[in-house]
């Protein structure tokens, strides 16, 4: 298995930073501010491999540590994807219920295209066929997908929105296509998780 999907899947799963990961596995921080350190910025970027016994080092020190996942982490960056609709819809449910209580979810200052495609596609998803629970933040919703589609550019890859879906014909989904998804969310699931709120 990939290691540097691996490290990215223990530190959305942990809630861990850049410097985080750099203090567990004993590397000086960055003199400039402190924030990370230059060889987890290059394990990150994918510029290098992850080495095994690194990963095992983490691995080992987090154990007995309390999972705090981050749902919207998981829905737009997937390092090591879903095993099915159903486990990707409920990260999808507790986003849903943290915009409805007023908390948009914050993408960060991730460059990787399909990051920002995911996560336009999930804000307009939601603001458009999200029904009355989010009626009142379709314009914060709406104004964030354009802010994020900026970021973007022209910088778009053809992937799915559930990595690792096999994709056997075009999409008919518009939403999909306009952030550049080989495919969408299941729009029937997605109006039945919008009014009931589980999965």
């Amino acid at each position: 298995m990939d290691c540097n999907a691996q490290l990215e899947e223990l530190m959305i799963r942990y809630a861990l930073r850049r410097r985080d990961v750099a203090r567990l596995l004993g590397k000086p921080l960055n003199s400039a501010e402190g924030y990370s350190n230059s060889t987890v910025d290059r394990w990150l970027s994918g510029d290098n491999p992850v080495p095994e016994m690194a990963l095992e080092l983490l691995t080992m020190k987090l154990e007995g540590r309390e999972e705090r996942s981050d749902h919207w982490q998981c829905l737009i960056r997937q390092p090591l994807g879903y095993r099915d609709q159903r486990a990707l819809e409920v990260d999808l449910a507790a986003v849903m219920a943290q915009i409805e209580r007023g908390n948009l979810p914050r993408t960060g200052r991730t460059s990787r295209p399909e990051a920002l495609q995911r996560a336009g596609y999930l804000l307009e998803l939601i603001a458009q066929l999200g029904g009355p629970r989010f009626q009142p933040h379709r314009e914060k919703l709406l104004k964030e997908a354009a802010r994020l589609r900026a970021r973007l550019g022209e910088r778009r890859q053809s992937v799915p929105l559930r990595a690792n879906e096999a994709v056997h014909s075009e999409t008919m989904d518009d939403l999909a296509r306009k952030w550049g998804l080989s495919r969408g969310a299941d729009i029937r699931r997605f109006r039945q998780l919008a009014l009931s709120g589980h999965v």
